[in-house]
């Protein structure tokens, strides 16, 4: 497992050369990571997880499975992406039923902001894709808003597409659907234009 301390990460010496590279952030206990990893052999992709035991715990599954095409990374995406390399590079950048923080002091705590943004749209190749859901209207909306009014991404029409095309679902996705909630499937591309 990489560690967040490491210096830099440099996509190239993790995956092979010509490989379809996603990220997938805060992948929690791991499902949608393993199914896309499953999913779409052909892709490279580098899980990053705040909480260590979540990551050590999925990065052993891939390692049991034989999984090679996915490396799992322990920390915050705040300290990762920075040093992820090269910028545009990411086909795919995926986040999962983010940002649990109802109180106003915890708002620090948001993984979809502005440095995330900035950090999403310097990886993604033009055209790359930022998938994102949740089940918390309110905050589809402010991710939408978010999304919108920081310049590098475009949205279709009202920017929630109806299902996910991944072939692979998180296991909070799986249990909203469970639970009947509605979830908002949110779909950015990274504007190909500097």
């Amino acid at each position: 497992m990489l560690e967040s301390t490491s210096p830099a990460v440099d996509l190239r010496q993790l995956f092979s050369p010509n490989t379809e590279l996603e990220i997938e952030i805060g992948f929690g206990k791991g499902r949608f990571l393993l199914e896309r990893t499953r999913s779409s052999p052909s892709s490279g992709l580098l899980g990053i997880e705040i909480k260590r035991k979540w990551a050590a715990t999925v990065k052993e599954r891939c390692e049991r499975q034989r999984l090679t095409n996915v490396h799992v990374m322990a920390g915050s995406c705040l300290e990762i992406l920075p040093r992820t390399t090269p910028d545009q590079s990411i086909r795919r950048v995926f986040i999962h039923f983010p940002d649990p923080w109802w109180k106003r002091r915890h708002a620090k705590r948001m993984v979809v902001g502005e440095a995330t943004l900035d950090q999403i749209a310097r990886l993604l190749l033009p055209d790359g894709e930022l998938f994102l859901q949740t089940d918390v209207e309110e905050r589809a909306q402010q991710y939408l808003d978010s999304i919108r009014a920081h310049g590098k991404f475009t949205l279709a029409g009202d920017g929630l597409i109806s299902h996910n095309p991944y072939q692979a679902r998180s296991n909070r996705e799986v249990r909203a659907e469970q639970d009947g909630l509605p979830i908002y499937r949110i779909l950015a591309r990274r504007i190909t234009t500097p």
